[in-house]
């Protein structure tokens, strides 16, 4: 349910489900490794890392040679966004600044079909972040809409056309 006041955001991946699992950087993949590095070869992996390395191979045998889609593409980048927004705000404690700097954060980090110039980084965020939900509510709000700007269209052709 979404309270009043608070913006609907495209929902976090849920465990298991392998088409909203946003894919590995380079960062992150860099990260696990010097992990993996640093743990002694004769002590098992502790079970955060274990959950991590599965993940990513169940990723990559169901990602070969499937084509992106769109939705696909733009949802990388609001990830990516949100995570390099959130890294600003612990960083520096503040919101201000966080959202350019996560826009040119994310466009020197993804490469491949995910890559873009920050302005790109910055429409894909902007456009899952107004995204509407599935709650009725906003449905409804959203289609009222809609009907609304169609009438005022007939209302304005009519004044046009003298009708």
């Amino acid at each position: 349910m979404i309270t009043p006041g608070k913006r609907w955001q495209p929902p976090e991946p849920r465990p298991g489900v392998i088409e909203n699992m946003p894919e590995p950087t380079i960062t992150g993949l860099a990260v696990m490794r010097k992990r993996l590095v640093e743990l002694p070869a004769d002590q098992p992996l502790p079970p955060q890392l274990r959950r991590a390395l599965n993940d990513l191979i169940t990723w990559a045998i169901w990602r070969i040679d499937r084509p992106l889609t769109r939705d696909q593409i733009r949802y990388q980048r609001w990830y990516v966004v949100c995570t390099f927004i959130r890294q600003y705000i612990a960083q520096h404690g503040k919101e201000r600044g966080a959202q350019r700097y996560a826009y040119h954060a994310a466009a020197r980090e993804l490469t491949g079909p995910y890559a873009g110039a920050w302005s790109t980084m910055k429409e894909d965020f902007l456009f899952e972040q107004r995204a509407p939900s599935n709650d009725p509510r906003s449905m409804r709000y959203r289609e009222n809409l809609e009907r609304r700007a169609r009438e005022a269209d007939k209302k304005r052709a009519r004044q046009r056309y003298g009708r």
